[in-house]
């Protein structure tokens, strides 16, 4: 997956800048379409009670009972409430802020965008083998709070690269788009280790029979707080400095990791017997 996301941003700043726009829906729509007739072919193996009939009543009860877990679980609620957290307030500087400051502050060209991408990329491959050594030192509690700490510092550390100030320093525009690529792969590295411990420590939370049903949830609550948090900042990047809404978003980051500092290391101390599986949202 990560060799995809590695290759995706070259490939389509090749085709946006030779063919356009048109070409890349095409191809998009294309491989789409591919995907979806090739996953008809996936036998997937039943480790759960599937309903009768597929209906939103279904889809209710599987929520109900997700619901049911969370609350009795106090780890997961934490879990899925900090996931909250971060899509709202990471996921809009990456999937807007940052785009925004490329193109319109910094005004790079496309390809070097996609080099930009390239790297983010890069860094999300690259992180389980430069860092499998140090992820073994470290209890999973303790790896999810390290790492979502140091982001939150490295989103705050981002917001003087936006700033007069420091562009003014510079009679162009590398330096400032060095910065931003150097900390951007380092918070990719960093997200994505946080992400292999987050998951792993889900899987010990969560038995795997109420897996499907507590992933429902999950990615429901998570998913809601993504768009919100797009138009809220988005809304906030056109009205103040890009370097204060970055702050704002280092900020809550960092206010809801040290919130949770106590349950995260406490939960090191404790003994998980459960297994299950876990999607990533970050």
């Amino acid at each position: 997956m990560n060799v995809g996301i590695l290759l995706s941003p070259v490939i389509a700043g090749f085709l946006y800048g030779t063919f356009g726009m048109k070409s890349v829906l095409i191809i998009n729509s294309i491989s789409f379409t591919l995907s979806a007739i090739s996953e008809m072919f996936i036998n997937v193996p039943k480790t759960h009670k599937s309903p009768e009939k597929i209906s939103f009543q279904a889809f209710k009860t599987d929520l109900v009972e997700g619901i049911n877990v969370i609350k009795e679980n106090r780890m997961i609620a934490i879990m899925i409430s900090l996931g909250t957290i971060i899509n709202f307030s990471a996921a809009p500087l990456f999937g807007i802020g940052l785009i925004y400051i490329i193109k319109e502050i910094l005004l790079v060209s496309d390809i070097q965008f996609g080099l930009l991408q390239m790297v983010m990329s890069i860094s999300m491959l690259a992180a389980p083998i430069l860092c499998g050594g140090i992820m073994r030192k470290y209890k999973m509690g303790k790896l999810v709070y390290l790492s979502f700490l140091i982001v939150a510092i490295l989103i705050l550390i981002m917001s003087i690269i936006p700033s007069d100030y420091f562009l003014n320093s510079f009679n162009s525009n590398l330096v400032p788009i060095i910065g931003i690529t150097i900390i951007s792969f380092i918070v990719s590295l960093i997200v994505t280790i946080a992400n292999i411990a987050l998951g792993t420590l889900f899987n010990q939370v969560v038995p795997l029979e109420l897996m499907g049903r507590t992933s429902t949830v999950f990615n429901f609550t998570v998913t809601i707080f993504i768009p919100i948090g797009q138009m809220i900042f988005g809304y906030l990047y056109d009205i103040i400095s890009p370097s204060i809404v970055i702050i704002i978003s280092g900020a809550i980051l960092l206010f809801a990791i040290i919130k949770y500092k106590a349950a995260l290391l406490d939960y090191d101390d404790s003994e998980p017997k459960a297994i299950g599986d876990m999607i990533n949202e970050l």
